[in-house]
């Protein structure tokens, strides 16, 4: 079964982490941007959805909420299957 951004990965969040990442210029609420398949410095392509699984899979966030390997694995899942909105 193919994992989308609003069914698997956005439910994850809590509003709270939305609220705190917008004001950083990370819209996590924002299925358009995180599915963007544009690059930046750092990736090379998807670069808004790898760098948020780099600052999970590091602990940073969501603020005070460390996410499982499980929902991890769904995230990368989620990248596997090509970014699905």
């Amino acid at each position: 079964m193919t994992t989308s951004y609003g069914t698997d990965i956005l439910p994850m969040f809590r509003s709270g982490d939305i609220g705190c990442m917008t004001p950083k210029d990370v819209h996590l609420g924002d299925a358009t941007w995180m599915c963007d398949p544009a690059a930046n410095d750092d990736f090379a392509d998807h670069a808004n959805a790898r760098r948020v699984f780099a600052a999970l899979s590091s602990g940073f966030m969501p603020p005070g909420h460390k996410w499982s390997q499980d929902r991890l694995d769904i995230y990368s899942s989620w990248m596997m299957d090509g970014f699905q909105t």
